[in-house]
């Protein structure tokens, strides 16, 4: 009975060392099969596009009220607007400190003035007249070259045509009424997508 004692354990043994040699061998095994890795990080640059609309002298991001130029008159003084009279205000967009395509956008809250005053058309850069919608203005400024993005050259001038009507004469207007009344505008540039 001691033989066979001796045998199972001398049989355990054998098991352990066969067992604790094939784990050895993977773990070399593992080492012996790893491959060169090597990582690096690095900080890249990327130069992101410029946006800087300049409306009438004014910076767009500034938010500073844009001042805008009255056509000049014969018959009464220049920068005012009369009733039965006809001019335009004109916008000069310089998009020069702009490398992206943009669309813009003049909002005209008349609602100061007169009911017969209206907007009646726009042009840019003197081109052919194009129609305004709900006393809205909208373009686009297509992005010239993908050199060097806009330059001063690329500046351009937009005139809103207005009319103001009145079929009927003015009696006694009461100068209240017609001193300081207000055009807001709202000008909004954004850059084109695709």
């Amino acid at each position: 009975m001691t033989m066979k004692r001796k045998h199972r354990c001398k049989k355990r043994t054998e098991q352990f060392l066969i067992f604790y040699i094939f784990i050895s061998i993977l773990f070399v095994a593992s080492y012996t099969l790893s491959r060169y890795v090597e990582v690096i990080s690095k900080n890249g640059e990327i130069d992101i596009a410029k946006f800087n609309v300049v409306i009438n002298d004014v910076h767009v991001k500034d938010g500073a009220p844009i001042q805008f130029n009255i056509s000049k008159s014969t018959t009464f003084v220049n920068g005012k607007i009369a009733p039965s009279s006809t001019g335009y205000f004109e916008f000069k967009i310089d998009p020069s400190e702009t490398e992206v395509s943009l669309e813009y956008e003049l909002i005209f809250d008349l609602s100061q003035l007169a009911k017969e005053f209206k907007l009646t058309h726009y042009t840019v850069n003197d081109g052919e007249n194009q129609e305004i919608t709900e006393n809205v203005v909208k373009n686009d400024l297509l992005l010239p070259s993908l050199e060097h993005g806009f330059t001063k050259d690329d500046a351009i001038s937009v005139k809103v045509y207005w009319s103001w009507e009145v079929e009927e004469d003015i009696v006694n207007p009461d100068i209240n009424e017609y001193e300081n009344k207000n055009i807001d505008v709202i000008a909004i540039v954004r850059q084109k997508i695709n």
